[in-house]
């Protein structure tokens, strides 16, 4: 009885390790080895013992909860493709990115019995999150970079190859030193600070609120990222709309900024330099959050990247290329602008390589998830579970655009991790409910 227990608070420590190289994900790795994939051997290795000791009687409850089935269902369509995927083995590759990420939202859902065991799973990742931020904002204004950065001088000593400044592409000035956290690359920090922001935004603490919103805003703009700022701006107006429910101030602040870029424009031929140079930096600033500056060529290749993988998704009768098989596809034609080969459109991807099936699945699955959140959030009467359904209400919705400046986020940890405490927050308030 006492092993028993004691094998128990063992696992759920080890489960707790593993969320957490999860989050840190590469920023803890050699080559293509991650500290979260040695955490998850143990476990796997734990987790067989387990079952031996149980007579090898394997409860597939959580497997069949609300949302998890869903995945279970893209992972086994995602092998079953495996027969007309044009690369096995980048098909394999990408099915283990899929088993990774169920890992940990299925290891977060599975520790999230309780209110208790959920507010210890948040307060660890809060450390990690503040962590992150901290090396973001001292990378954004001086030249440290974490040991793996791709823009590190250190990197190829961690099996990284590391890339020059010199060929960024979504930097809007030559100036800006982009920061890259724990994520290699500085789109994808970008789109974790996204995630991260409506937490700060929706904590009582005015001290911890304001900090999130300087410190997430501050990161974003220097990672110069035109989809997630995009994004940042969609979570600041749901978050007034929806959870503040200042609808005359969001529509103030919208009129002003409005009346400022429309001053700004009026003002471009000012006499005064000051003037006239601020006036051209906003005109700037609007022309590339539009698109219609196109730094380094990055909405050209990304168009050329979506209409070759939607030109082979039309040949497939809606079944899909298959696992991996938009990368498969690139790789035959040739990398665009001489570099890239992965989609650069997350839900262009999983429509182009899963079909219509995965794409329908995915779309009622992401936008279910959205309403059940909202309605919590406004219904529980739990104070945790409505902070956390108000933050990842904000968090879920603003990553549908935020995806889009990512290479792919099927490998993309932090996803998983919000995929998973938005389930496990959905599920516990079903039991408060009940």
């Amino acid at each position: 009885m006492i092993a028993s227990e004691s094998l128990k608070i063992s696992y759920n420590h080890l489960v707790l390790f593993l969320i957490v190289s999860a989050y840190l994900g590469v920023a803890i790795s050699f080559s293509d080895f991650y500290l979260f994939h040695f955490v998850l051997s143990i476990l796997g290795i734990l987790w067989i013992y387990k079952l031996k000791r149980n007579e090898y009687k394997f409860d597939i409850n959580i497997l069949s909860k609300n949302y998890v089935f869903s995945l279970i269902v893209i992972f086994i369509w995602y092998s079953i493709s495996l027969f007309w995927a044009p690369s096995i083995e980048l098909g394999l590759k990408y099915i283990f990115y899929l088993f990774c990420g169920l890992a940990i939202s299925i290891s977060m859902i599975s520790f999230s019995n309780s209110i208790r065991n959920l507010n210890k799973m948040f307060h660890l990742l809060s450390i990690f999150v503040f962590m992150e931020i901290m090396i973001s904002l001292v990378e954004s204004f001086t030249s440290f970079r974490m040991p793996i950065s791709s823009y590190s001088s250190i990197a190829s000593f961690f099996g990284k190859e590391p890339i020059s400044l010199s060929v960024l592409d979504n930097i809007i000035y030559s100036k800006i030193r982009p920061p890259t956290g724990f994520r290699w690359n500085t789109n994808n920090l970008a789109i974790s600070m996204v995630i991260a922001l409506p937490f700060f935004l929706c904590n009582k603490k005015t001290t911890i609120k304001f900090f999130g919103i300087f410190a997430i805003t501050t990161i974003v703009v220097m990672s110069a990222s035109r989809a997630v700022f995009l994004s940042l701006i969609l979570i600041y107006s749901l978050y007034l709309f929806f959870i503040k429910k200042r609808i005359g101030t969001l529509g103030l602040i919208w009129f002003i900024s409005i009346g400022i870029l429309w001053g700004m424009n009026q003002l471009r031929d000012s006499d005064n330099l000051r003037i006239n140079e601020l006036a051209n930096s906003m005109e700037a600033l609007t022309l590339y959050l539009t698109g219609e500056v196109d730094i380094g060529g990055s909405l050209q290749w990304r168009r050329e990247l979506v209409d070759n993988g939607l030109k082979a998704f039309s040949k497939s009768y809606g079944l899909g290329l298959g696992a991996g098989g938009s990368l498969a596809n690139q790789e035959l034609i040739g990398p665009v602008a001489g570099r890239f080969t992965s989609m650069h459109n997350f839900w262009v991807e999983l429509l182009v390589e899963g079909g219509i099936f995965v794409a329908i699945i995915i779309f009622f699955w992401h936008i279910s998830i959205i309403y059940k959140l909202f309605v919590i959030s406004i219904t529980t009467t739990n104070n945790s579970l409505k902070y956390y359904s108000q933050s990842l209400f904000l968090s879920v919705t603003a990553f549908v655009p935020a995806a889009i400046a990512a290479s792919s986020t099927i490998y993309f940890f932090p996803m998983w991790v919000m995929f998973g405490f938005a389930i496990s927050v959905i599920l516990l308030s079903k039991i408060q409910a009940n």
